[in-house]
């Protein structure tokens, strides 16, 4: 019976957790990191301001645990396209073709992410978490392409200098795509993206509609 009153009570603690991260995310995306207090932060996702100390010690803290959900949302989100069904060919035209909507689903913590690049940007650098979400895209892209080549289906390339040159070029649009009003121009330049690396990497004349 215990068990069951804590397992709700972690759940309700949990869901307070989020809702203050949800606060201070839009609160930051919009003013900018430096230009909003605890106390707006408190009042903006309706709990005290001692509640948001009991979470998080400092806004630093809130700011850094902000940024590892974040990333943990992205490699979840990455890892279910790339590992996912369909063809490595299908995966990969998927994950590249998913970017828009990445864009609008987490376009509050992007456009956080820029703006404090030049501020935080050698604290952003240290942070764990940026890397690791890196480290897992660049891992599970080369593994797609390993794959597609022992297949056939992919060109003999070197498969981890073709994963880093797209997620470098993913990542780079995203960044600097964000928030533009013509969604159509932001997705024409991932079906560039797409045409440029799919054209490239498939063998002439194999499998492109496996």
């Amino acid at each position: 019976m215990s068990k069951a009153r804590l397992s709700r009570r972690e759940k309700e603690k949990n869901r307070h957790k989020e809702e203050i991260l949800g606060a201070a995310l839009r609160l930051f995306s919009e003013k900018g990191f430096h230009n909003v207090s605890m106390q707006e932060i408190a009042e903006e996702s309706e709990f005290g301001v001692g509640t948001l100390y009991n979470f998080f010690e400092s806004k630093d803290a809130l700011f850094e645990e902000l940024m590892t959900s974040t990333a943990e949302h992205v490699k979840r989100e990455f890892t279910e396209i790339l590992e996912g069904p369909g063809t490595e060919k299908d995966r990969l035209v998927k994950f590249i073709r998913s970017q828009p909507e990445f864009q609008e689903r987490h376009w509050e913590a992007i456009k956080l992410f820029v703006s404090e690049l030049g501020i935080k940007g050698s604290r952003l650098s240290k942070y764990r978490n940026k890397d690791e979400v890196h480290e897992v895209l660049n891992s599970k892209l080369s593994m797609l392409i390993r794959k597609g080549i022992k297949k056939g289906v992919f060109r003999a390339v070197d498969p981890v200098i073709a994963a880093t040159s797209l997620g470098v070029t993913i990542e780079t649009l995203v960044l600097e795509t964000t928030g533009r009003p013509d969604r159509d121009t932001v997705a024409e330049m991932f079906i560039n993206v797409e045409q440029l690396f799919i054209d490239g990497l498939l063998v002439p004349g194999g499998q492109k509609n496996d």
